[in-house]
């Protein structure tokens, strides 16, 4: 009785097919191993005579607005007093009230090293009066301790999330 193996036929052509994926994988390392081995070919080193530039001075420069501080800027009273603020004074405009608008907006603004509100700019709102509430709603801020950089105050931008709910209204 002859045994017959039928799978033994279809390995044939994938051992075949495997040998010509091997070489072509071989010769693409060897090349790869030449090349790291010679180190500094097609590179060029340059020296010059010229000084280096002087490092330049670690004290924060007065016209960059940072975005990473040591000492963020801080509300006053911190964040508790923020969204007391934040309650207290947001109106929900009217026609965003009508039209059950809920949701956030989101403000960016600048915090000089004085401490005050500049540069705003709305970068996500909802429509229906929203947009402009959450703008008046910063510009009327009180003054905020100034972001600290290397031990100076520093402009800051700052990002602040203004909510509208109505299930919050007054």
């Amino acid at each position: 009785m002859k045994t017959s193996t039928p799978y033994l036929s279809t390995l044939l052509p994938l051992r075949s097919v495997a040998s010509l994926l091997v070489l072509p994988l071989l010769m693409l390392l060897a090349g790869l191993m030449m090349a790291c081995s010679h180190g500094n070919v097609g590179t060029k080193s340059v020296q010059t005579n010229s000084q280096s530039p002087p490092p330049s001075d670690p004290s924060p420069s007065s016209d960059k607005i940072y975005t990473v501080v040591e000492q963020q800027p801080e509300f006053p009273g911190g964040t508790a007093r923020l969204a007391e603020y934040m309650h207290k004074n947001l109106r929900y405009p009217e026609p965003a009230r009508r039209a059950r608008v809920e949701g956030r907006a989101f403000v960016n603004f600048t915090i000089t090293k004085e401490g005050n509100i500049k540069d705003l700019q709305l970068l996500k709102g909802l429509g229906f009066g929203t947009n402009e509430e959450a703008i008046r709603l910063v510009q009327a801020m009180p003054n905020w301790r100034p972001g600290v950089h290397l031990g100076q105050p520093v402009d800051v931008k700052y990002n602040i999330v203004v909510r509208f709910d109505l299930g919050t209204l007054n």
